[in-house]
């Protein structure tokens, strides 16, 4: 029996350690989204959530272990299925009868194409799918099967305050390379990846992100680990209630590592983002961290006052130290912003002119490159291969089945987390966990907020990240231990 844990053990360690170093790679090769990085995009996860769930299954087969999954992990589990059902049906070979009354438009399309082989003297079936392009349509559905995946894995691999607090700092050793590696390529005026030049978009640290907002999005999403950092070092300083001066002593005398590594990771996050210029990376972080902090206990008015002038100070000291020509200098409304905020107001809008052709099942997961100039009507000499509002372009290639799927769980989850971090649940659990659960709510708000003004879901790297996160705010709870406690 000692055997076997010692066994169980140590196979879960050589499994957290690949997904550490998974979670570290993911980012690097351009934020993923090159071919390269599709088959371990994909196999790492999947092959990590059944070595999981086996050793899983294993340590529970006697029934001792009395951990149940959490519901938030059930909602989420329940709408990740629904929605890898509905991408299935889309690749379904349908009769003309069917296809014609599930989606007239891809009948219409499949039955074009029929014509034009018969033409040329290719046979062609007569049963058709319902997406536009089903191998990219195979590839997102196996893209999200990983999501899921990766989210699976975190909820049993990494389910112990320690290795909580390995995953935080494993994310913000990540953040800080993309940072440096960003500001190094911008201070020698290069704007290189990996031997890459950019020559798209200059003046502006992108990691090693090909678009700076995406690169903004990331660290975004990390940057509440380094602040979940920080609060266990506050947290070990001293006792609630002790004397404030007291507690600031303690806390350099004997946490001084901890928070110089956190607080240096949390100002360098924000550095990352103004160097980035990303408008819409400053305001999700900012948005994220005073929704979530609006749900802490106490004295919740004074308390976000006080972290507002806070965050002010520091955003005008940094951009004061670093100027205003490399931070703040594009949130100036100038012609070519204005042409972004048009670009992005044609590729919504046409988003939602697929939605209406493709009403029920969508056009497809991953098919909105194409489906797209269906319906635009502007800036022909540009193609839009996302719209810039994730939310839209889900409906447009899930249709209504599949966005209402996706949005029931997401926020479904979103609401039923908040309530096991904050509301009476949330007392049963350790402080610790509670800590961490509010870290990656915040990751989840941002990411939310940032989703409607950019297509980060469809930038590999960022939901992975993401889903490592709530994955590990997720995991099961020994029932056993709570009672004891």
């Amino acid at each position: 029996m000692i055997s076997d844990k010692r066994v169980i053990l140590a196979v879960e360690r050589v499994c957290l350690a690949i997904l550490f170093v998974w979670l570290v790679a993911l980012p690097l090769p351009f934020g993923s989204i090159i071919d390269k990085a599709r088959v371990p995009l994909i196999a790492v996860p999947l092959a990590l959530c059944l070595v999981a769930t086996l050793l899983r299954f294993y340590v529970i087969r006697d029934r001792s272990v009395t951990s149940q999954p959490t519901k938030t992990w059930l909602i989420w589990a329940l709408g990740a299925m629904l929605f890898l059902t509905v991408g299935a049906l889309q690749l379904v070979p349908l009769p003309p009868e069917v296809l014609r009354a599930v989606s007239p438009e891809s009948h219409q399309i499949w039955s074009g194409a029929s014509r034009v082989a018969s033409l040329t003297g290719v046979s062609a079936s007569a049963l058709h799918p319902v997406s536009i392009d089903p191998s990219a349509t195979a590839w997102e559905l196996f893209r999200i099967a990983a999501l899921f995946a990766a989210l699976t894995a975190s909820a049993l691999l990494v389910r112990t305050p320690t290795r909580r607090i390995l995953l935080a700092t494993v994310l913000c050793a990540a953040a800080l390379f993309e940072a440096f590696y960003g500001v190094r390529e911008a201070a020698l005026q290069r704007y290189a990846i990996w031997g890459w030049v950019n020559k798209l978009i200059q003046n502006r640290v992108t990691g090693t992100f090909v678009n700076p907002n995406h690169f903004a999005n990331y660290i975004a999403i990390v940057l509440p680990m380094s602040l979940f950092l920080a609060a266990i070092a506050w947290y070990r300083a001293g006792a609630p209630g002790m004397p404030l001066l007291r507690h600031l002593a303690r806390l350099v005398e004997r946490e001084t590592l901890l928070l110089a590594g956190s607080l240096i990771a949390a100002v360098i996050s924000f550095i990352a983002i103004l160097l980035a210029q990303s408008r819409g990376g400053l305001l999700a972080a900012g948005a994220g961290i005073f929704i979530v902090a609006a749900f802490l206990p106490g004295r919740r008015i004074l308390r976000i006052v006080l972290g507002a002038i806070a965050g002010v100070v520091l955003l005008v000291t940094l951009v004061l130290f670093l100027g205003t020509e490399r931070t703040v200098e594009r949130f100036v409304p100038s012609a070519v912003e204005q042409g972004t905020l048009v670009g992005r107001r044609i590729g919504i809008n046409a988003a939602a002119g697929v939605w209406r052709r493709f009403p029920v099942l969508g056009s497809g997961l991953g098919t909105f490159e194409y489906a797209v100039q269906m319906e635009q009507r502007e800036d022909l000499s540009k193609a839009y291969h996302h719209a810039d509002n994730d939310y839209v372009e889900i409906a447009a290639t899930s249709g209504t089945a599949g966005y209402l799927i996706a949005i029931v769980a997401l926020f479904g989850g979103y609401v039923t987390l908040l309530r096991m971090t904050f509301g009476r649940a949330g007392a049963e659990l350790s402080w610790l966990r509670r800590a961490f659960q509010a870290a990656a709510l915040t990751s989840l708000t941002i990411a939310l907020v940032h989703a409607l003004f950019e297509h980060n879901f469809f930038i590999p790297s960022n939901p992975a990240t993401l889903a490592v996160i709530a994955g590990a705010a997720v995991a099961s709870v020994d029932h056993d231990r709570r009672t004891r406690r």
